[in-house]
């Protein structure tokens, strides 16, 4: 007689036990995990989610809109952000749909902001006044200056990044960059960069 074979379970199976017993042991417990009473789980997802306004639209090369993010710009509440210490060609203008593409390139539909507020948060037409970074940390302010796509203009009492701007401006001046080339002999050339 041949003896008995206790059949022995699958190692997938095993394998499964094994995989939920650690889950389970270092708290990735899933839909349960987002039950929790005392909240944790939602709260460490909140907190891991980026922060800053929404970029809605873009308006012109030196104008956005974005929807708050309950920081500066309340929560939810749509607003017009002018780029601070910039000045980008008007539309119609030459070089304005190259400064306007520009900003579109560096803020993209859809991405999150970090910005920062001077002294005065708003001009006359209700705009809020705001640095900007990109999600890649790039200082947009600065960025579209030193590529020529406008110019570096102070409105005091806002000019805590000044230094920083205007040294871009005479960079691009001194490259020939963006309109410092392309509307040399335009009529709505913006004046020479401070200095030269």
């Amino acid at each position: 007689m041949s003896p008995s074979v206790t059949p022995r379970r699958p190692a997938r199976r095993r394998t499964g036990v094994v995989l939920i017993s650690l889950a389970v042991v270092l708290g990735l417990g899933g839909p349960a995990d987002a039950a929790r009473p005392d909240g944790r789980a939602a709260r460490d997802r909140a907190e891991a989610a980026p922060r800053g306004p929404v970029v809605l639209r873009v308006i012109d090369g030196d104008t956005i809109e974005v929807r708050g993010d309950g920081g500066i710009i309340p929560a939810g509440v749509r607003a017009k952000v002018r780029l601070l210490e910039i000045d980008a060609p008007e539309k119609g203008d030459c070089f304005s749909r190259e400064a306007t593409q520009r900003t579109a390139t560096l803020l993209p539909v859809g991405t999150r902001l970090r910005v920062e507020r001077d002294e005065a948060l708003k001009d006359r037409y209700q705009r809020y006044l705001l640095y900007v970074w990109n999600e890649r940390g790039v200082l947009v302010n600065e960025s579209l200056v030193r590529t020529g796509h406008a110019e570096a203009v102070l409105y005091p009492p806002n000019d805590k990044y000044w230094r920083t701007v205007s040294r871009a401006q005479t960079a691009a001046v001194q490259a020939g960059a963006g309109l410092w080339k392309a509307c040399a002999g335009d009529p709505a050339t913006p004046p020479a960069a401070p200095g030269t």
